[in-house]
């Protein structure tokens, strides 16, 4: 039995899902999208989106028929004990390639864009002390946190998005339209990275007090990144142009920087938003230690997850020190990416087992 304090309201795993989900890889997300299909990036953002939102649902129905379990635990049902085990040492390893591109992708950027005398290894550790304190709490405390700051961190994404209508041009975008549907179906892979967080949602689930409501909210944590993903990457192509957007570090923060106010008030707009961006890293990065060192702890059998939090962070330190260049972190992160999508087509697979299990057992 789960203790009292233990137990998410069914806002809190909207805004898990959403703050898990929104982070670190939205500066790049319009110039990886830009890159792949040009103008018709911001279609394939929001076609990835669609795509993920289903696979939310299927997991969300997973947790529903097997309340109280992890996927690492339910999974035994459905697939027996040693696939199972596999599968929950998968689920581990993609979840430390995840935090470590977004561990690496977070430092370099406040690297680049703030602290440019700081070291990137006094960077990494620094945020690896916060994220680990927090985790350390558990699920029901990382569930505040994101309860607290994530509308903060939407909020300001949407202030950034509207107040850059008015430099909006939208010309920019109607080459789109003439592109072929395999065009930014072929980008999806790319972006999934972008859309990861979802499987938040597996491991938050045995939490919820209230189960059968868990796919309507989680369709609820998912739909605000769809639609700030998508108005960015249009956005950006319509405020700078599609080869600015390709060629540019951080295209959000340059989108932010054309923000002006009269009479010279808030001249630095793109601060006021890096700082709500570190929030959402924050959140996001948490989110992840907290998934890996409990799909370790239930693949061993265990049900305490904390001390693997400390054996883990020297593992995410070294992995996300390899990439040596942005062209090596930009590589680290499509292979994430990947993973992430094989991690996603296994749950989809699980649930379609799972039904003809449920099948079987009525025939039966």
């Amino acid at each position: 039995m789960k203790e009292r304090t233990d137990r998410l309201s069914n806002l809190q795993i909207t805004f898990l899902i959403s703050s898990t989900i929104i982070g670190v890889t939205v500066l790049v997300l319009p110039r990886t999208a830009t890159e792949l299909v040009k103008s018709g990036g911001f279609i394939a953002t929001f076609v990835t989106g669609i795509l993920m939102a289903i696979v939310l649902v299927i997991e969300a129905l997973l947790a529903k028929r097997f309340p109280g379990n992890t996927i690492v635990e339910f999974s035994k049902d459905v697939i027996g004990f040693i696939p199972a085990k596999v599968l929950g040492v998968i689920f581990f390893f993609h979840f430390i390639s995840v935090s470590s591109t977004i561990l690496r992708i977070f430092c370099d950027a406040i690297k680049v864009l703030l602290l440019e005398a700081t070291p990137l290894e006094v960077l990494i550790i620094t945020f690896l002390f916060a994220v680990v304190y927090l985790c350390l709490n558990g699920i029901s405390s990382i569930a505040k946190i994101c309860e607290y700051f994530e509308p903060l961190v939407i909020g300001t994404m949407f202030l950034v998005i509207i107040l850059s209508f008015r430099n909006f041009n939208i010309e920019e975008l109607l080459p789109a339209f003439r592109q072929d549907v395999f065009e930014w179906i072929s980008a999806v892979p790319s972006l999934t990275i972008s859309y990861l967080g979802i499987e938040v949602l597996l491991f938050a689930a045995p939490y919820v007090h209230n189960s059968d409501s868990v796919v309507k909210y989680g369709l609820l944590g998912i739909l605000p990144s769809i639609i700030v993903y998508t108005l960015f990457v249009a956005v950006t192509v319509g405020t700078a142009g599609i080869e600015p957007v390709a060629r540019s570090l951080y295209p959000v923060i340059q989108l932010a920087r054309y923000i002006s106010f009269p009479g010279g008030f808030a001249e630095r707009f793109d601060i006021f938003f890096m700082i709500f961006w570190i929030l959402g890293a924050y959140t996001t990065l948490t989110s992840y230690l907290y998934m890996a060192s409990v799909s370790i702890s239930r693949v061993l059998g265990l049900r305490n997850f904390k001390p693997f939090i400390l054996l883990i962070v020297p593992f995410l330190y070294i992995v996300a020190l390899i990439p040596q260049n942005l062209k090596e972190i930009s590589t680290f992160s499509q292979y994430s990416s990947y993973l992430g999508l094989a991690v996603l087509a296994l749950v989809v697979i699980l649930y379609v087992l799972a039904i003809v299990l449920k099948k079987g057992e009525m025939r039966k």
